[in-house]
């Protein structure tokens, strides 16, 4: 990948987990009972989302 290609990757990356924990915490509160699978998924899912996304600016850095 080139470093541009990089850094859109990294920034589509950054915006998928806002949105996953966005949607598993609104999604919670919208709800009148507490899904604690899908809250525990969604929040595991932007994590790794998250830091897929930090390794790959990171990698930027070091050319």
């Amino acid at each position: 990948m080139t470093k541009k290609q990089r850094e859109s990757t990294a920034k589509y990356l950054y915006d998928i987990s806002k949105g996953v924990a966005l949607l598993a915490i609104v999604g919670n509160l919208l709800k009148e009972k507490w899904d604690i699978p899908a809250l525990f998924f969604g929040s595991i899912t932007a994590l790794f989302t998250f830091i897929i996304a930090f390794i790959l600016e990171g990698s930027n850095n070091h050319e």
